[in-house]
């Protein structure tokens, strides 16, 4: 099963890394909503899109779409954009 490494930010308090079976990107997400629960899904997915501030990466190569292909051996990171103030 593929890694998705979850950023502390839009977990459960803490980074953590779960194994997820998926063959796409999209597929990861769907099923871990369905093991763990919608919050990250809806934090990464909007209008069948990775949303605009969010970066997905598969094995170090950001993807451009939910229907990048993964392997079993994938590792999945979500970065969110990170903004400052003054």
């Amino acid at each position: 099963m593929a890694e998705i490494k979850v950023p502390a930010v839009l977990g459960s308090g803490g980074t953590e890394t779960v194994e997820v079976a998926g063959d796409t990107v999209k597929e990861l997400f769907e099923n871990h909503a369905d093991e763990h629960g919608s919050e990250l899904r809806d934090s990464v997915i909007e209008d069948g899109s990775i949303k605009e501030f969010i970066n997905v990466y598969v094995d170090g190569s950001e993807v451009d779409g939910l229907d990048t292909a993964v392997e079993d051996d994938s590792r999945v990171r979500v970065i969110p954009a990170a903004s400052g103030g003054r």
